[in-house]
């Protein structure tokens, strides 16, 4: 089974659902402990969200900045530093649930990764890992459930409905302890960007969880930067250009896009050509209304591009069948040119298997008022158990080390394991070793538990390091958020899945040819009479309270 797809096509459903909507509770009598109350932070008190008190670290060869583009190191720094100076843990017992997109973990007592990180922390982690397709149900009977919850739990960007609720009810409210300055007295949480902390968002007004931050590009365009400069095509490309480009990279068993199936679930397969041509992030508010992307002309201009790449025949044949692994394998050995993919794929695993095929690019915007879409700016969070303030305090220590930024002693530890063991050091940086394979942060998620903010940083690959960072200098600064992320929305819990489901079938059945484009208002006013509207009144009123 491909691990992804499942993950893939929920997170994409109409890009409508912001981490931790919410629905009604229903989970009175069925083991919460109590009535979870009402999720909506209209009309609450607002818990401040945590002082942002960014970690100094190492000087990058390229900076920064406010827009979202990563700090760039082509090395790795000579000293590090320690970020932690007092013990962490008290030798306890701490369980933890998490997701795993990978094989399992070796058991502790073989895992010298796992017994490395329990020494630094001073526990006795018993992670108990869910492979990606088990997720979606473990954690629904685990919330059902009137068992005793584990003291960590890792919640993603899935869509879970009534996670909120479930939170609220049996989870611990960390509000006292991280917002405003309070988080402090964790120098790791205080370092995590405010809006991985919005994009995580509040419950009941409060502050539930501890935000697992991801760079601020959304959904990306990978390109064969070889095969395009072979061609001719230039970096900075008009809307003809593209659209030429594409079609003149196929040919021979070769075809310039790159779309798998799981991408029309929703709006995945359509971000990057409605950012190029300037449509919404998903919402946009106006006067404090919120209107759908849908909507728009520019919208019905993206879908006007994706049926002229299909025919042309620049697509590939079997988008509607061939899942994400193999598409990814077919971007890999160059049988297609382009793909589109999460930008976390940027990522020493894609260079690995591109194996020195080609150079790896993004593909930047190609409308001249291009509006590119934003990320949540998280991949999900970690919740707790309710406890008593000084088990809260320590399992806050043990999510601020992992936390840990670059340039630190912690953050080698829980990224590359242990020196010697796991990875080596040359005058070009890390390397990791065959042990690493078997013993990582992957296998064992502690990167689930806690995570640094992203830098670009990858070891033996600084030309693509610095082709990215160059990609988000021309990219993000004319990027837009969607003003929905982190609010909740009711009816967005319980009909989510059905109104992405109407907006992926109307965004296939147009680009395939299927329905012509004049056919669109009628999906608009389907997703709308199904619950749209009542989505957009829901969040309009979030959006006020949460200003």
């Amino acid at each position: 089974m491909d691990h992804r797809i499942d993950r893939r096509s929920l997170l994409r459903l109409a890009g409508l659902g912001a981490l931790g909507l919410a629905a009604p509770s229903f989970l009175t009598g069925c083991g919460t402990g109590g009535s979870s109350g009402d999720v909506s932070n209209a009309g609450k008190d607002l818990t401040p969200w945590p002082s942002y008190v960014p970690f100094p670290g190492p000087a990058p060869d390229a900076p920064g900045d406010a827009s979202g583009v990563q700090p760039l190191y082509l090395k790795y720094p000579e000293k590090l530093v320690r970020s932690v100076g007092n013990p962490v843990g008290d030798g306890s017992d701490v369980t933890v649930m998490v997701v795993s997109f990978g094989a399992p973990p070796k058991p502790v007592g073989e895992n010298s990764y796992w017994q490395a990180v329990n020494a630094a922390l001073g526990v006795n982690l018993k992670i108990t890992v869910v492979p990606d397709p088990e997720y979606k149900q473990k954690m629904t009977t685990l919330m059902a459930s009137g068992d005793d919850l584990p003291d960590v739990i890792m919640f993603s960007n899935l869509a879970l409905a009534h996670s909120a609720e479930f939170i609220r009810s049996r989870g611990a409210d960390l509000s006292e302890f991280v917002g405003g300055d309070a988080v402090k007295e964790f120098p790791n949480l205080a370092n995590i960007p405010t809006y991985a902390w919005q994009g995580m968002g509040r419950i009941g007004g409060r502050i539930y969880g501890i935000p697992l931050e991801r760079p601020m590009p959304g959904n990306s365009l990978f390109v064969n930067r070889s095969a395009m400069d072979a061609a001719g095509i230039p970096a900075d490309w008009t809307t003809e250009q593209y659209l030429e480009g594409m079609k003149q990279l196929t040919g021979d068993h070769k075809w310039g896009v790159g779309w798998f199936k799981t991408l029309f679930g929703g709006l995945g397969a359509i971000t990057y050509h409605a950012g190029s041509v300037g449509a919404p992030n998903t919402w946009s508010t106006d006067g404090g209304a919120f209107s759908h992307t849908i909507a728009t002309p520019q919208f019905e201009q993206a879908l006007e591009i994706m049926r002229k790449l299909v025919e042309t025949g620049a697509h590939y044949p079997d988008s509607l069948t061939v899942s994400s692994t193999d598409m990814q394998s077919h971007f890999h050995n160059g049988t297609v040119a382009t793909i589109h993919d999460g930008f976390g794929s940027v990522a020493l695993s894609t260079l690995n298997k591109i194996n020195g095929r080609f150079a790896l690019d993004l593909g930047r915007p190609y409308g001249a008022q291009a509006t590119p879409w934003q990320g949540p700016g998280v991949f999900g969070y970690v919740a707790f158990k309710k406890a008593e303030p000084a088990r809260i305090k320590l399992l806050l220590r043990i999510v601020d080390h992992l936390s840990a930024p670059f340039g630190t002693e912690e953050y080698e530890l829980a990224n590359f394991g242990v020196e010697g063991k796991h990875f080596t050091k040359d005058a070009d940086g890390i390397k990791t070793t065959a042990l690493y394979d078997q013993e990582n942060n992957s296998l064992l998620p502690t990167k689930y538990i806690g995570t640094a903010p992203a830098v670009l940083y990858l070891p033996g690959h600084g030309d693509v390091a610095k082709a990215v960072h160059d990609w988000q200098k021309a990219s993000l600064p004319k990027s837009v958020r969607n003003p929905a992320t982190g609010l909740r929305s009711s009816t967005e819990a319980s009909k989510g899945a059905q109104l992405g489901q109407i907006i992926g079938d109307g965004i296939t059945a147009i680009t395939f040819g299927r329905k012509p484009p004049s056919a669109w208002p009628e999906v608009v006013a389907q997703w709308r009479q199904a619950g749209g509207d009542q989505v957009a009144a829901e969040l309009a009123e979030e959006h006020a309270a949460n200003q």
